[in-house]
C-alpha cells in the first residue's frame, strides 16, 4: 500500500513496480470548491480527530463505469485513468464543498519509469503511486504487469489511494501530522504514519464502495484485493488494511475513516 517519508513530505504507495521514467499523462484540472466564504483549514487535533471531512455524508456520484484497456496500449490506459479521475474530482469535490473547505483536483502524472517528483526521484521498485505534497502532484506507475492485464483492478486502488493522500493534505490532515514529525519519537511517528496510510485506504475503499454496483465486476474481484495485501511497520497490519478498506467500503463516505481517534487494535 503506501509509506510516508519522516524526512521528506512525501507519500508514496507500496505496490511491485519497476524502474526508471516516461510521463505519458498530465491530468485534473483547476476547479473550485465551495465558492463563498470557505471555511479556514483546520489545524492542531481538530484537523486529525474533528476534521470536517468526517461530518460530510456519502459520496453523491455512484456511477463510474470502467472503460476498457488494450494489453500494452499506453493511451488507452491514459483515458481509463482519466475518466476515473473524473469520478474522484466530482466524489471529491462534492465532499469538500458540504465540508465547507477548499478544493481543486490534483495534479496527476501518469509514467513507467522513474522520474524526479519534486519530493525526491520516484521509487520506482517500490511505489506503484505516489502523491507530492510540494507540488499537489499525484505520481501513478504504469508497470509492465499491469500493461499486459487490463482486466487487473489494482490500478483502481492505487489511483484511489493516492486521491485519498490528496484529499488529506487539502483537508489540514497532512500537513499538521508533518509537524507533528518534528517533535514526535519515532515510535510516535510511525503510528502516525500508519494512521495517514490507513485512512488513506479508509478513503480509496469508501469510494471504491459507492461506485461498485456501476463497474459491472464481480465481488470476486474486491475478495482478491483483500487477498493481496500485505502489511509493514509503515502501513499497518495486513488485518488492519483490511479493516479500514473494508470499513470505508461498507460507509460510503470519509465519515467512516477516522483513524486518528480509533483505538490502537485497529492501527497496529
Amino acid at each position: 500500500m503506501i509509506r510516508i517519508s519522516l524526512r521528506a513530505a512525501a507519500v508514496t504507495v507500496t505496490t511491485a513496480a519497476t524502474a526508471a521514467a516516461t510521463v505519458l499523462s498530465l491530468a485534473g484540472t483547476a476547479g473550485a470548491s465551495p465558492g463563498k466564504a470557505a471555511r479556514p483549514m483546520p489545524k492542531g487535533q481538530a484537523a486529525l480527530t474533528a476534521n470536517p471531512l468526517y461530518k460530510t455524508g456519502e459520496f453523491d456520484f455512484p456511477e463510474c463505469s470502467e472503460l476498457s484497456r488494450r494489453p500494452d496500449d499506453l493511451d488507452t490506459y491514459r483515458v481509463y485513468l482519466d475518466h476515473l479521475l473524473d469520478c474522484l474530482n466530482k466524489s471529491w469535490t462534492e465532499e469538500f464543498r458540504q465540508a465547507g473547505l477548499r478544493f481543486s483536483p490534483p495534479k496527476v502524472r501518469y509514467i513507467t519509469k522513474s522520474v524526479p517528483t519534486g519530493c525526491g526521484k520516484y521509487p520506482a521498485g517500490y511505489a506503484a503511486g505516489m502523491y507530492c505534497p510540494k507540488n499537489d502532484t499525484m505520481w501513478i506507475l504504469l508497470y509492465k504487469s499491469q500493461l499486459s492485464d487490463p482486466t487487473e483492478f489494482n490500478l483502481f486502488t492505487v489511483i484511489a489511494h493516492e486521491y485519498g493522500h490528496y484529499a488529506q493534505d487539502r483537508a489540514g490532515i497532512l500537513p499538521e501530522v508533518y509537524r507533528r514529525y518534528r517533535t514526535v519519537s519515532k515510535k510516535r511517528a510511525y503510528d502516525l504514519t500508519r494512521r495517514v496510510e490507513l485512512q488513506a485506504e479508509c478513503f480509496s475503499g469508501a469510494f471504491i464502495g459507492s461506485v461498485w454496483h456501476s463497474l459491472g465486476r464481480e465481488e470476486f474481484d474486491f475478495e482478491e484485493q483483500l487477498d493481496w495485501i500485505t502489511g509493514d511497520a509503515a502501513h499497518g497490519k495486513a488485518r488492519s488494511i483490511r479493516y479500514w478498506l473494508k470499513r470505508g467500503w461498507y460507509g460510503n463516505g470519509p465519515k467512516a475513516c477516522d483513524t486518528f481517534a480509533a483505538p490502537a487494535r485497529t492501527t497496529a
